[in-house]
Parts: C-alpha cells; sequence; structure tokens
C-alpha cells in the first residue's frame, strides 16, 4: 500500500487523474508524476477540514501522526478527529510509509497554551497487535487492533501520551462520497494493485478547505 498526497485534476465518476505533489515512500514515484487510480465499489470516501484542539473531548476517537525520540516520547505533528461513524479507523500504533500513526479513544487532552508557547498533549487509549519486548522489562503495545473475533493471544492495550505543539495540524475528518472528488481538490491517496495491475484506491482523504477548479467554458 502506498500512501502518496496529490491534486485531483479530473475525476469521471470511476478513475481519478492525479499530480502528485509531494513524494510518497517509494522511488517508483516522484512529486510531480501524473497517475490514473480507480475507485471501487468499496472505497471510502474521508472529508477533511480545519479544527482545533480545543474542540476535542475525552471520550472523542482520535489520532496522531508522530515522531519518537530516542526515548520514546511522542511529538504530533498531524491530529485527526474523526467523525463517530469513522470510530475505531485503523486503531493501534503502527507505520504508514514515513509516519508513525497512533489512533484511539482520548483519555486526556491539555488544549495548548494561549501564548503558544507551552505545547498542549493527547493521550490516546488504543488496542494493538502485540506486545514488544524493550528490555529492562519494558514493554510496547504495537500494531493495528483487530476484531476481538480474531484477536491473538498477545493483543494488547496501552495508553500513548503525544506532545501537541503550537504548530500541529490538526483536522476534523468525516463520512464523505464522490461529490468530494471535485477538480482542483487535494486528496490523500491509499493506493494499491488491482487483480489487473492498474492502481486502486479503498481510501479517499479530500481536503474540503482546497479550492475547487472551474469548469472551462466551451468555446
Amino acid at each position: 500500500m502506498v500512501r502518496l498526497k496529490a491534486k485531483l485534476t479530473a475525476f469521471d465518476g470511476q478513475a481519478m487523474s492525479l499530480e502528485v505533489t509531494a513524494s510518497p515512500n517509494t522511488s517508483a514515484i516522484k512529486q510531480g508524476d501524473a497517475l490514473t487510480v480507480s475507485v471501487l465499489p468499496g472505497t471510502r470516501y474521508v472529508g477533511s477540514e480545519k479544527a482545533s484542539l480545543d474542540t476535542v473531548n475525552p471520550g472523542d476517537y482520535a489520532g496522531a501522526a508522530v515522531t519518537e525520540d530516542k526515548n520514546g516520547g511522542l511529538k504530533a505533528s498531524d491530529v485527526y478527529v474523526y467523525a463517530p461513524a469513522l470510530r475505531g479507523s485503523g486503531e493501534g500504533r503502527f507505520t504508514e510509509a514515513d509516519r508513525l500513526i497512533v489512533n484511539g479513544t482520548v483519555r486526556a487532552i491539555q488544549p495548548v497554551s494561549a501564548d503558544g508557547k507551552k505545547d498542549g498533549s493527547l493521550t490516546l487509549h488504543y488496542r494493538g497487535a502485540v506486545l514488544t519486548g524493550l528490555g529492562k522489562g519494558r514493554t510496547l503495545c504495537e500494531g493495528r487492533a483487530s476484531p476481538p473475533a480474531f484477536a491473538s493471544a498477545l493483543a494488547c492495550e496501552s495508553d500513548a501520551v503525544i506532545a501537541v505543539p503550537s504548530g500541529a495540524s490538526v483536522s476534523a475528518l468525516t463520512v464523505g462520497d464522490k461529490s468530494l472528488l471535485s477538480p482542483g481538490r487535494l486528496v490523500t491517496v491509499a493506493m494499491t494493485k488491482g487483480a489487473d495491475g492498474k492502481n486502486v484506491t479503498p481510501g479517499v482523504i479530500v481536503d474540503k478547505t482546497s479550492p475547487v477548479e472551474k469548469p472551462q467554458s466551451s468555446p
């Protein structure tokens, strides 16, 4: 699975024409490349809008793209607040392309200070797939959560305390449909190969704040 950011240049109802805006974690695709990616009957469409950490409450379902320091401390570059219909999406702690993602239920929240000089924090309680030994009696709950009926005996639960600096992006994610796919929009696409070897996507996130291109008028 490749996760890429792109500008949607056209959509015919079945396939998206994309211009890659940031190089993903693969040498096969570069910034500026043009790609065609088809949607599937089960493709999920998610709209993204700017939000604030002040609107997040304990019990909400949220996630963050984070960096980890040598002592295991986590700092968010992006925070995602999921709509109730998206609750449970990607629960766990796992790598995705070049990012570390943590998704779970908000246990505690501390907004960034009013002057922006003191980081906020987000504590997420999540289910993972396996406990990884770190030595000296330390373990780490990692991986994506499995449905309860298929959870392994090694499945785990943990809390992740994540620092949220004033410059972190906070987005609200909501369920959408194909109508989100307007030319000009910036999109984040999870892309894989279909049975015929062509690019397909199981999920698209559409930045609803990005501009839409006006259709060209006939001469």
